[in-house]
């Protein structure tokens, strides 16, 4: 409940300078007046239910903590510019600048931050909707000269019980590419180190091939993730055949909630990559096929991981079943050997132990070693009985 309470209050902190900054906005385009909207602009919804398409939700459905920060990254093939700062304003001075114009939205805990990055790049409010999507499925879209993408990317490592990560929005267009993060977490670093020292071209190419390099790092990422869980099963293999050890079956289950995790990322993500391969469009031309070709690639190869873990993980349970069946089986040999044995011999004591008059033997002489014999005699036949078998 005070979570909650807290973040009602951030988020109201949070709208009164998202108004102010609106206004501004409109000023600064000429909008005078309150009931003059900016150019697309929808009306913001209570309720998930009902909304219509294009509107935007009332609160940020993330999670994020503190306010927005933003880094820019402005290249051309001379120089790079990298700055960071908190203020909107900053944002509308990098409409138009020559080169690529890379702008991080770190953590989104107001929706009207990804409404008013949107007006001045004139992001179209279905696109700005499906940025506001949480959990949103990895998908493909065109909205003019502008593309959106939307993956996830997933928490390097397998100590969790779910692989979640953030998700990550990308809206390429001429000249500029927008990349909202739900979280403020760093994940294009390798990306920003390439862009700094010059490596592989990344300069010489448009913001086409910079989505490109975005989503092969989420791809990269998720194969880390799946060479990491298999690690973990080669570990759990060696524990399930070492002898006198047994098989931690919570693990196993606990892999398990994280390969299905993983599935319902990897596949859409294979879709969409599947379907860069071989698009047209001004932002990505036909030159840039081979590279969504090796991603397409690494996206098989990360979805092709997780099917063969949950193969893996299958056939461990499967075998930790058949060990147990097995050790019932062995008991339960053991158990009916003893029965087979004592049952005749419980019959022999039970009629000797009736007491009845005239009973014959009871006065022979050595009567009771005779029956101990028979007795002996009959175990050790059946043991050996047992034994040709190979019941034993």
């Amino acid at each position: 409940m005070e979570r909650s309470q807290q973040r009602q209050e951030a988020t109201l902190r949070s709208r009164k300078f998202m108004e102010e900054r609106l206004a501004q906005l409109r000023a600064r385009l000429g909008l005078r007046g309150d009931h003059k909207p900016l150019p697309g602009e929808a009306a913001f919804e209570e309720s998930e239910i009902g909304r219509a398409p294009g509107q935007l939700p009332a609160a940020s459905p993330f999670e994020s903590q503190g306010p927005t920060r933003f880094r820019a990254i402005c290249y051309d093939e001379a120089s790079v510019r990298t700055t960071e700062f908190t203020d909107l304003d900053s944002v509308g001075k990098l409409v138009g600048q020559p080169g690529v114009v890379w702008i991080q939205v770190l953590g989104i805990t107001d929706p009207q931050v990804v409404h008013v990055v949107g007006a001045f790049f004139d992001v179209p409010m279905l696109a700005q909707e499906d940025v506001l999507t949480a959990a949103s499925r990895p998908k493909f879209e065109q909205y003019g000269d502008q593309v959106l993408a939307i993956a996830r990317a997933v928490r390097v490592g397998v100590t969790e019980d779910t692989p979640r990560g953030q998700q990550i929005s990308l809206v390429a267009g001429p000249g500029f590419l927008l990349s909202f993060h739900e979280t403020d977490d760093p994940v294009f670093g390798a990306v920003e180190r390439r862009i700094a020292e010059n490596k592989g071209g990344i300069r010489k190419w448009g913001p086409g091939y910079l989505l490109y390099a975005l989503l092969d790092t989420l791809v990269d990422r998720l194969l880390v993730q799946t060479e990491e869980i298999e690690d973990a099963l080669i570990e759990l293999e060696e524990e399930a055949l070492g002898v006198g050890r047994g098989l931690n079956l919570d693990e196993v289950y606990r892999l398990k909630r994280v390969i299905v995790r993983l599935s319902r990322l990897a596949l859409p993500l294979k879709d969409m990559v599947s379907v860069l391969e071989h698009y047209e469009h001004g932002l990505l031309p036909p030159t840039m096929d081979m590279f969504f070709r090796d991603l397409y690639d690494h996206a098989i190869r990360a979805g092709d991981r997780i099917e063969h873990a949950r193969t893996i993980l299958q056939e461990l349970q499967e075998y930790h079943h058949t060990l147990q069946e097995r050790k019932t089986s062995e008991i339960v040999r053991v158990l009916t050997v003893m029965s087979s044995i004592f049952i005749p011999l419980t019959f022999v004591v039970g009629i000797y132990g009736m007491n009845f008059d005239n009973m014959p033997e009871l006065r022979t002489a050595n009567g009771y070693f005779w029956v101990l014999g028979g007795m002996g005699a009959f175990t050790v036949g059946m043991l050996l009985w047992f034994r040709r078998k190979k019941w034993l």
